[in-house]
């Protein structure tokens, strides 16, 4: 074993002891995987030892997923890319969606609607996240896009970047009225099946009860007290985290609502990166940069420069999970994080999987790794 691969192993071992009870991490090179390893646990209280095919919520890494869906049907000529998405939803689904009349499918992609998020609502944080949730409940599609009905615009559409969950709801419900298909099973149609992705599912009823899956944890802290504040059903646990397992992620859907291993979603944003999902001209659209807070954004992939070289991929935090996958531009390296602990609605500088890769040296590691195979 290599002195970077010790490193790492070191590093993530003492992450896991310290601020998260449990953690994954692969590397991939090439068309490969090449190193994997899964630290802490995913079950303390049962002293069941986290391992590196570990299932957690992946977050907003379900949004490439969906982009990738989208860019397909564009190149079936099922959509074009500059519509209106009010050419194919009914107008019911669209009511009192601020810019659904005009906003694109590109806009939606780029986070460039205008839309505001259903994410960001007080009631809706509260509903979902917070002290009315109900873990028995199994969301609707288009049960969250009533709490932005009637909502002003944050901008025109094309006009700037401000992320928005709402846009993917919408791209979900395209998907599924242009296929005649479920989200689900163009998933597994178009992705899941043909890359052999074997962990990896749009969170169900049935998933809840896989036994490969880890319990999942939320930060507690004052930010989280204020904004969606405590379930009765989540119980409170040491180091200031709260254990919310009885929860589903149905009501993330396609914004944020699929679980997998560290190794599938490398292996997926491996023949994402590669040209086995997409051809070459969508894969140019969905690398078309615009500005996006402190990186760049193209069709559902971000763009920032780290310490460690310039990296595309995306970030994920949910109730219950954080993650993150990214390629380096100039290295034949690429990696996902994937945490059974989420920071939403917590301090902006809690611990999660996307500050792991911004303020750790994994990446740096991790192409060292990929150098010495």
């Amino acid at each position: 074993m290599s002195p970077c691969e010790i490193a790492l192993i070191n590093l993530l071992n003492r992450m896991a002891l310290k601020t998260f009870p449990g953690l994954a991490m692969a590397i991939g090179k090439g068309d490969k995987i090449i190193w994997q390893h899964g630290a802490g646990y995913a079950d303390a209280e049962n002293q069941l030892k986290n391992k590196s095919e570990m299932i957690f919520g992946i977050g907003s890494i379900t949004k490439i997923f969906v982009a990738v869906l989208i860019l397909q049907l564009n190149e079936e000529n099922y959509l074009t890319l500059d519509e209106p998405i009010s050419t194919w939803l009914d107008k019911n689904v669209l009511a009192d969606v601020a810019n659904a009349e005009s906003v694109t499918v590109r806009h939606l992609l780029s986070h460039y609607s205008g839309i505001p998020s259903w994410e960001d609502q007080h009631s809706w944080i509260h509903d979902a996240r917070g002290k009315r949730v109900k873990p028995e409940k199994i969301w609707l599609p288009q049960e969250n896009l009533d709490y932005i009905r009637g909502k002003k615009p944050l901008c025109a559409p094309g006009e700037a970047f401000h992320y928005s969950n709402s846009n993917f709801t919408l791209l979900g419900l395209l998907i599924e009225k242009l296929t005649s298909n479920s989200l689900e099973e163009e998933l597994y149609k178009r992705i899941i099946n043909p890359l052999l992705l074997k962990s990896t599912s749009l969170e169900s009823v049935s998933s809840l009860e896989n036994q490969s899956s880890s319990k999942r944890f939320h930060r507690l802290d004052p930010h989280f007290i204020k904004k969606a504040g405590v379930s009765d059903c989540f119980k409170i646990e040491p180091n200031n985290i709260l254990d919310v397992s009885a929860i589903n992620l149905s009501v993330e859907w396609a914004a944020g609502g699929i679980v997998s291993t560290a190794q599938d979603v490398v292996n997926f944003i491996l023949a994402l990166k590669n040209g086995e999902l997409l051809n070459p001209k969508s894969m140019k659209e969905m690398q078309q940069w615009m500005p996006a807070d402190n990186a760049e954004m193209g069709l559902s992939l971000f763009r920032m420069d780290t310490h460690y070289g310039t990296a595309i991929g995306h970030g994920g935090n949910v109730l219950g999970a954080s993650a993150c996958v990214w390629w380096y531009e100039k290295t034949n390296c690429a990696l996902a994080i994937l945490t059974n602990v989420g920071s939403m609605h917590a301090s902006p500088d809690a611990h999660c999987a996307s500050t792991i890769f911004k303020n750790a040296e994994v990446g740096k590691l991790a192409q060292e790794i990929c150098s010495y195979y």
